[in-house]
């Protein structure tokens, strides 16, 4: 009776284990971006799968619960759910979004951004030399 309890002990202890690394290889090949899209946490699964993993019980959890969202999102991305990007090495990649600014301004005098002159002649690409300081003049590829 005592060797039949052992060797149950010892294929528990083996069976988690096997959960534990099984797990922590899911959990570390996934993106960051994919735990941040299913609102979860990859270091708190890792801490979680590798210092509270008693009977295994919380691999099982990752894998029937957690991996579950994290499989929905990848499938999403690929369908294209989450904007522009492109599958990658590790799965869906999130690519360049919209730029953070307003697109260019037509040319013309706008306030000067160094704040050295009242204005600066903006030509539709960059800021030029030309500025004014007082009343309305004409533009640089204005004049005749």
């Amino acid at each position: 009776m005592g060797l039949l309890v052992i060797a149950l002990i010892s294929a528990a202890s083996l069976g988690a284990l096997v959960g534990l690394v099984v797990a922590l290889v899911d959990i570390v090949r996934r993106p960051e971006w994919q735990w941040k899209l299913a609102g979860e946490e990859k270091i708190v699964w890792i801490l979680l799968v590798c210092l509270v993993n008693v009977f295994a019980i919380v691999s099982l959890i990752y894998w029937f619960n957690i991996r579950n969202k994290l499989v929905a999102v990848e499938r999403a991305a690929a369908a294209g759910q989450f904007g522009p990007g492109h599958i990658g090495f590790g799965g869906w990649e999130p690519g360049p979004g919209q730029p953070p600014f307003a697109p260019p301004s037509p040319p013309g005098w706008y306030p000067d951004p160094t704040k050295g002159h009242e204005l600066r002649f903006f030509d539709g690409t960059g800021w030029t030399d030309h500025v004014r300081d007082d009343g309305p003049k004409v533009a640089p590829s204005e004049r005749s």
